[in-house]
């Protein structure tokens, strides 16, 4: 899921938690950590962020309570978070990539099967139920039939 690219970056994101959740969630906290800290900083400093917000098209009602109030720095830190979300959704998907190639490596994660091996596996399984259901329907139906012979050939005698 994480080199997927026919899919959008948030159901990347998505189907990524549901396989790496115990590796996502740190490493998305980490990296969004380190994001905000990053805007944080930029803000204490007196980095015009208004400039940068107009040019990429923010609505002025968004602009304007940054320009014109004195909103803090965290709020600025937090606006530029905001707007950096798709760069920060992609960056806590590579860094997960990176962690389980890390982890795995070590041996704290295991290795999946591949996958010709699994579906292979899988394969085998379902013709296995598939059989067994097959002859348990095939034994009924003999049943019935049998059945259904020995009460016409009763009747035949009576008659």
């Amino acid at each position: 899921p994480l080199q997927d690219k026919s899919i959008s970056l948030y159901q990347r994101f998505k189907k990524t938690f549901r396989q790496y959740g115990k590796v996502l969630i740190p490493v998305h906290l980490i990296t969004s950590c380190v994001w905000f800290g990053t805007f944080y900083y930029a803000a204490i400093k007196g980095v015009n962020v208004v400039p940068f917000l107009e040019l990429i098209g923010l609505p002025d009602s968004i602009v304007n309570i940054l320009k014109n109030s004195q909103s803090g720095n965290a709020l600025t830190a937090y606006a530029l978070f905001k707007i950096a979300t798709p760069a920060r959704y992609t960056v806590t998907l590579g860094g997960t990539s990176f962690t389980v190639k890390y982890l795995r490596s070590r041996g704290y994660m295991s290795t999946p099967p591949p996958v010709k091996d699994y579906l292979q596996d899988r394969m085998e399984e379902t013709k296995e139920l598939l059989t067994e259901k097959m002859e348990e329907t095939k034994d009924r139906l003999t049943e019935k039939l049998q059945e259904t012979k020995e009460k016409v050939s009763f009747k035949k005698k009576v008659e």
